[in-house]
């Protein structure tokens, strides 16, 4: 009895449709805090080529909605054991650039889009203070 209604669960859970994309690209890297965009503004100008995108070899700034991330861009299909020297290669550059701690587990993996990224939401306008004099 225990192992029909087991089954009958299993049977009852059908995951959302999915599909592997064989040349979607992936991002790896690490979200862009207000320190670090700070540390990117005020490189040294010989440093700027670590992360201007202009190099496949270095880093390139993305952006989500709102935040921004810095990492390497990898072809589908890449295979797990080199993301371990990917992330390490990311830190090491990061490092340079952005001198700081820089946790391991702030470096993640996503999916990207072709096309530009999408607006920013509007800002909401500070409201008018009231005179009270």
């Amino acid at each position: 009895m225990l192992v029909d209604f087991f089954l009958a669960s299993m049977l009852a859970y059908a995951p959302p449709p999915m599909r592997i994309e064989h040349e979607r690209k992936l991002f790896v890297g690490i979200r862009v805090d207000n320190k670090m965009r700070d540390q990117l503004e005020h490189c040294a100008p010989r440093d700027k080529l670590y992360f201007d995108g202009s190099d496949s070899r270095y880093l390139q700034v993305l952006r989500a909605v709102e935040d921004s991330f810095i990492g390497k861009l990898v072809d589908a299909g890449t295979p797990a054991a080199t993301m371990d020297d990917l992330k390490r290669n990311i830190l090491s550059i990061l490092t340079r650039i952005a001198p700081g701690r820089h946790r391991e587990d702030a470096v993640k993996v996503f999916a990207v889009d072709d096309g530009d990224p999408p607006p920013l939401p509007e800002k909401d306008e500070p409201e008018e203070r009231s005179n009270y004099y």
